[in-house]
């Protein structure tokens, strides 16, 4: 062998070692490098450096748009070429090799009739040849990488299928780094939603008031991790202890962050006094002063006096009560008006009764009532009001037995809307 081939081998082999070791490196940023900007990056120095090209540049697939996404190029104009950020899938090369999920590699790209020059015309750049691989991780295209302006001349087609054997380990690298953004943002997620959660449990009561000859027990469970159904007990400065039970339009998160809002509001009321119509109507102004994106609150309202057992109740759109004696079960037509947060400047009605010994009273959110199971039928009022002819005249037990029965029809259909209940019961 001639020392002028021998030489020429060597220095073939040389390159070749060095296109390995940097190959290594695309492989130990899939274990190393889970961070997407960075990753990027990397990726894109260590292609172009292995390819011996003046640029790289990386298109990522939006999923929302189809669009092929400009994210960085390690070319001159960068900035100019992100004003050019979007292309649409069979634009241009990276946009037919996008479309067409094959490799295209051309010497003379003036000559081929897909090539868009807008990037050339825009910058002055001029591309003379470049190579586009299409980038597919589980299957599925993500986007394009491309390397433009070989230093020496033309891309053969070992550098194209040199190219075709590092896009693969980068597709790999970009999936994994997007997988843990993913499962970070759900940790964080999930984060989020039990502080909401914690916050939300922490305006509730955690016990009911001791009131001497009476018993309440509650329950609620969120369709979703928070909700907008809240409840509470107050004792007012007269003595006698507000019961209520609300519902705020919406579900999940939103509902829950207006939810602490309307408590508060509603405590401050019931501490300036009056019948239970008159603090509903004074919380109704309020809130439909406050209230915002057609936001509204149903809730219950009863006042008991537990010396005489006498209560008032109003009712601002809620599913009235229902009352179960020794004697019959039934639903009062309690004085109801609109939902809070709707129509300014209403009256409230206030309806006085007596509440007997051994007479309970269920307090529940239209979660209850809608709750379906599998075959889409509905538990529905009378269902409900034939459940109660076997409810036990205890407040904790018949929570109990009406949560086993909810969840014995439901079955393992899914909850749609938050479900509240509240029982008081005089004892005998």
């Amino acid at each position: 062998m001639k020392l002028d081939d021998s030489q020429a081998l060597l220095k073939r082999c040389r390159k070749q070692n060095e296109r390995l070791q940097k190959a290594l490196e695309i492989n130990h940023l899939i274990a190393g490098e889970l961070e997407l900007g960075p990753l990027l990056r990397q990726i894109m120095e260590i292609t172009q450096s292995i390819m011996d090209a003046e640029g790289c540049s990386l298109f990522l697939i939006d999923k929302q748009t189809g669009d092929l996404v400009f994210h960085n190029t390690t070319a001159s104009h960068e900035a100019q070429m992100k004003e050019l950020c979007r292309l649409s899938m069979g634009c241009g090369i990276a946009g037919w090799c996008a479309e067409h999920s094959s490799t295209v590699r051309l010497n003379d790209v003036y000559s081929d009739s897909r090539f868009a020059d807008e990037f050339d015309k825009l910058t002055g750049f001029k591309t003379r040849n470049m190579i586009c691989v299409p980038m597919i991780a589980r299957g599925q295209l993500i986007g394009v990488s491309q390397v433009i302006n070989h230093h020496h001349g033309d891309f053969s087609l070992s550098e194209e299928e040199l190219m075709e054997s590092l896009v693969p380990m980068e597709a790999i690298a970009i999936d994994n780094a997007r997988t843990h953004q993913r499962l970070l943002d759900k940790q964080m997620l999930k984060h989020d939603l039990e502080l909401a959660k914690s916050i939300q449990q922490s305006y509730l009561p955690s016990s009911m008031p001791d009131v001497a000859g009476y018993a309440a027990s509650t329950y609620i469970h969120p369709a979703f991790e928070v909700g907008g159904d809240f409840f509470d007990a107050v004792t007012l400065p007269d003595r006698r202890i507000a019961y209520l039970l609300g519902d705020i339009s919406g579900k999940g998160v939103s509902a829950a962050m207006v939810m602490s809002g309307v408590l508060q509001a509603l405590r401050s009321e019931l501490n300036h006094g009056g019948s239970a119509g008159e603090i509903l109507s004074r919380y109704n102004q309020s809130l439909c002063q406050t209230a915002s994106n057609g936001m509204f609150a149903s809730i219950a309202l009863m006042i008991l006096d537990p010396e005489t057992g006498i209560v008032e109740s109003a009712n601002a759109g809620h599913p009235p009560p229902i009352h179960l004696s020794k004697q019959r079960i039934w639903q009062a037509d309690e004085a109801s008006g609109p939902p809070g947060g709707i129509i300014s400047n209403v009256h409230y009605d206030c309806e006085t009764a007596v509440m007997e010994a051994g007479e309970m009273i269920l307090f529940y959110s239209d979660g209850l009532t809608d709750a379906r199971n599998e075959q889409q039928q509905m538990i529905g009022m009378n269902r409900i009001l034939a459940w109660m002819q076997d409810a036990p005249a205890n407040a904790p037990a018949c929570i109990d037995y009406l949560t086993k029965r909810i969840n014995s029809f439901v079955g393992d259909a899914p909850q749609t809307d938050d479900i509240t209940l509240m029982a008081l019961i005089r004892r005998d």
